[in-house]
This record gives C-alpha cells, sequence and structure tokens, in this order.
C-alpha cells in the first residue's frame, strides 16, 4: 500500500481504503521495522513500548498483534495484548518483560494506566485503526486522554470510512497531516456483489431459511450480521432447528475465551453458519468468508460498507445479500447511491420510495453502539 513509504519517514496519515485492501499490514510495518531497530543492540529488559494501536473491538485488537507478531518473528520485537475479558495482572506483567508494541482498545488501557504506573514516554508511533469509530463514537474522549498522555507521537489513522467531521478531528490532533485514499474511500469494494432483498420484517426470517437450504445462493461459510445480542442468540438457534446447519451467535456478551472458540470453529469449518452483532463489522480479517447477509440494516450506511466488505479479502470476489424494508427509510438514499455506484440492482420498492429523494442518512439519527 502506497501508505508505507509516508509512514516510514515519519509522516501523520489519514488513510481512507477499501475494506479488505491490508490496511493493518500498511501501518505494522512500518512499526515492526522502527521497533527492530530502535531494539537492535538493547537487553531485552530494557525495551520500553515504542508503539500503541488503538482499535475498538477486542477480536480485531487479537487480530492486529497476532499479525504483529508474525511480522516481528526473529526480531527484537514483542507485544502485548491489552483488553477486557483477560487478567489485567497478566497483561501488566508482559508489558513489564519488555515490549515494543502494545495494541488495546481504549477503555481497557486506560483502566490499566490508571491503576499502574507505565512508562509511556518512548511511545513514538500511535496507531487508530477504524479512527472513524475511534473518534465519532464513546471512544473520542478515551482516545484523546491517551493522545495526550503520549509525548508528541507519530499518529497513523486508517478506515474505510472517514466522514468529513472525522477528518476535521484528526486535523485538530496533529499538524501537517497527509491524507491517502486508496480505492474509492467511504464505497464497498467492487469484489463484493450486492443484492439487495425487499422484505417485511416479519419474513426475514423464512427468508434466510430458503437462503441457507438454497444449492445456489447458499456459499458458506457465512456470516449474518443482526442489531442485537438477542437476536443473535435467537436466529443462530432458529437457524439450526430449522435448516439443521450448525449456527453459532457471537457478541459482546460473551467471554473472550467463548469468542476465540467460536471463531476458531468457524474459521477451521465446523460451523458453517455465524449471526454477529457489530462486533465483527469492522477490520476483522475472515480470509474464507465469500458471502455476507445484512439480515438488519445497521443504523448508519457507513456501517453497512464495513460489513458487506467482510465478504471480501485482498480483492477476492464475494458476495452480500441485504434485506431492506420500510424500517430502514432513513438509508434508503445513501443506499441507492452505493448501489448505482457499484452498479447493483436496485429493488423497485426502493427505487420508487418516497423516502429515497429525501434529505441524506447520517444527520440527526442515532447510532447503534457495538454489541460489546
Amino acid at each position: 500500500m502506497q501508505a508505507i513509504p509516508s509512514a516510514l519517514i515519519g509522516q501523520n496519515l489519514l488513510v481512507s481504503a477499501e475494506t479488505g485492501s491490508g490496511k493493518s499490514g500498511s501501518f505494522l510495518v512500518p512499526i515492526v521495522s522502527y521497533c527492530a531497530k530502535f531494539n537492535a543492540d538493547k537487553p531485552h529488559g530494557e525495551r520500553k513500548p515504542l508503539a500503541m494501536v488503538l482499535t475498538p473491538t477486542r477480536e480485531l485488537c487479537i487480530q492486529v498483534e497476532e499479525q504483529a507478531k508474525l511480522l516481528g518473528k526473529g526480531l527484537p520485537f514483542k507485544t502485548a495484548l491489552v483488553v477486557g475479558g483477560d487478567a489485567m495482572a497478566g497483561q501488566l506483567y508482559r508489558i513489564q518483560q519488555g515490549i515494543s508494541l502494545i495494541v488495546g482498545t481504549p477503555g481497557r488501557l486506560i483502566d490499566l494506566l490508571a491503576k499502574h504506573d507505565i512508562e509511556l514516554d518512548s511511545v513514538s508511533i500511535l496507531v487508530l485503526d477504524e479512527v472513524d469509530s475511534m473518534l465519532e463514537r464513546g471512544f473520542h474522549e478515551q482516545v484523546m486522554q491517551i493522545f495526550r498522555a503520549l509525548s508528541q507521537p507519530q499518529v497513523l489513522m486508517y478506515s474505510a470510512t472517514i466522514p468529513k467531521d472525522v477528518q476535521k478531528m484528526a486535523n485538530s490532533m496533529v499538524k501537517d497531516l497527509t491524507i491517502i485514499a486508496v480505492g474509492k474511500p467511504n464505497k464497498p469494494t467492487g469484489a463484493v456483489k450486492q443484492v439487495v432483498i425487499w422484505v417485511d420484517s416479519k419474513q426475514k426470517k423464512q427468508k434466510l431459511f430458503d437462503i441457507l437450504t438454497s444449492k445456489q445462493h447458499f456459499k458458506p461459510p457465512v456470516v449474518v450480521f443482526v442489531s442485537s445480542r438477542i437476536g443473535a442468540d435467537l436466529l443462530s438457534e432458529a437457524i439450526g432447528i430449522t435448516t439443521g446447519i450448525k449456527a453459532v451467535s457471537i457478541h459482546g456478551e460473551k467471554s473472550m475465551k467463548e469468542r476465540r472458540e467460536i471463531l476458531k470453529s468457524f474459521l477451521v469449518g465446523e460451523v458453517l453458519v455465524i449471526v454477529a452483532t457489530g462486533v465483527l463489522g469492522r477490520g476483522i480479517d475472515l480470509l474464507h468468508v465469500k458471502q455476507v447477509i445484512v439480515f438488519d440494516m445497521p443504523n448508519s450506511i457507513k456501517e453497512y460498507v464495513h460489513q458487506i466488505g467482510r465478504a471480501s479479502r485482498l480483492g477476492e470476489e464475494g458476495s452480500a445479500m441485504a434485506f431492506v424494508n420500510e424500517e430502514n427509510k432513513n438509508l434508503f438514499r445513501d443506499l441507492v447511491q452505493i448501489l448505482k455506484s457499484s452498479g447493483a440492482a436496485v429493488p423497485r420498492e426502493l427505487a420508487n420510495s418516497r423516502y429515497t429523494f429525501g434529505s441524506s442518512t447520517n444527520k440527526g439519527q442515532k447510532k447503534r453502539k457495538y454489541g460489546l
């Protein structure tokens, strides 16, 4: 990715890139390179954190740390994972043993910093992954609190969707911000074939069952996105009972251990369908997934872009089906624009709706939080 050379020479970056385009690698390569050089002649016990990556979800943190460990294998480079669900004592011990990179969620990191004396003076690189989520949601004050605790680090910010207000906030954080757009910013990757289906709420379950039992339309493994935790549990159970297909749910009320085991069983093919809240909507590399079904449309079009992006990683073709009806009228205008720009068919009901020609979606609406 073209962001790597800019990051390597110390520029502050705001990078907008299509989902599945390799954003994590574009900030981890400069981090590993910098840390390995800095630590080359330092004893292991004397190493202090040199870089920090913040992400909105535990799953994404785990994924980023695993990628970092792979890139840094054989080099003087160690990592620490700081997320809820795991014992804080173990995370603190890991940091005290001498590490180069901290990967964590803002809330857990602030909790750790408040209770223990951890030296961050050496942190020279701060990464905000999924920056639109980090600066817009409840994370904003936490992120700024961490940022103010650092000594003017290089800041690297990444997401598939970067609204203008987030860009404005990013500019206020750092000087000389370089903005890089890869592919079509704020739009779905062209590798995902979108199919939007108009279906009444009462008929959505049956429509989903029809798709899952169709040899033509079912392309496992499949991620089904829903809007609530209890909805995920009930729908996964209904899929198993009605279709006989093994399905599990994943959301923030499940323990860290449960979530790891669920993802593992899904990725190795033991489970064909996973029903998820927004916890899987961003950044997670589900490399074998070629089909996403958006059972409940999210509250913003940018979350839709992130969710369907799970169907394509690194440019591989995938498909996304989305169930739409009058309940999603706030999204109609933006959804039609995205479908047309992608060359996808627009359902007649959606095209003819009076809401399609109304004002844009994102003004004055409440934004649904992650199911964390």
